[in-house]
């Protein structure tokens, strides 16, 4: 099953990859396989050093990022996203807001399981 790595300060990030799978580790572990990163921003929609410091390292195994935040920060909103897909080449999945709706939830395990069933 496709690893899910977190980008969790709060914890909310580290909640949303255990909705999701079973199969989760934190952004300072490595990885040597495919995997999904559930990242989030700092400041105003920067991407988080230890983010950058992982997709400098791993990025060749991200597939796709999900990024979580809280729309109460307006513009901001999940900003870090974009500026991921731009420098690293990596497709947001997903936007969230805190750990992640049901429907949020339900996208991203389908989107686990079709990459799991297909592979590359």
């Amino acid at each position: 099953m496709l690893k899910v790595v977190y980008d969790s300060k709060t914890g909310l990030g580290k909640k949303f990859a255990g909705k999701v799978s079973d199969n989760i580790q934190a952004v300072s572990e490595a990885v040597n396989s495919p995997c999904l990163l559930v990242t989030r921003n700092v400041g105003f929609g920067k991407i988080p050093g230890t983010t950058k410091k992982f997709l400098k390292k791993y990025g060749q195994y991200v597939i796709g990022v999900v990024v979580n935040g809280d729309r109460r920060f307006g513009k901001y909103y999940c900003a870090a996203g974009p500026k991921i897909q731009e420098k690293y080449q990596i497709p947001v999945i997903r936007n969230i807001e805190r750990d992640g709706s049901d429907d949020d939830v339900k996208e991203i395990i389908a989107f686990i399981h079709g990459m799991t069933a297909n592979p590359g």
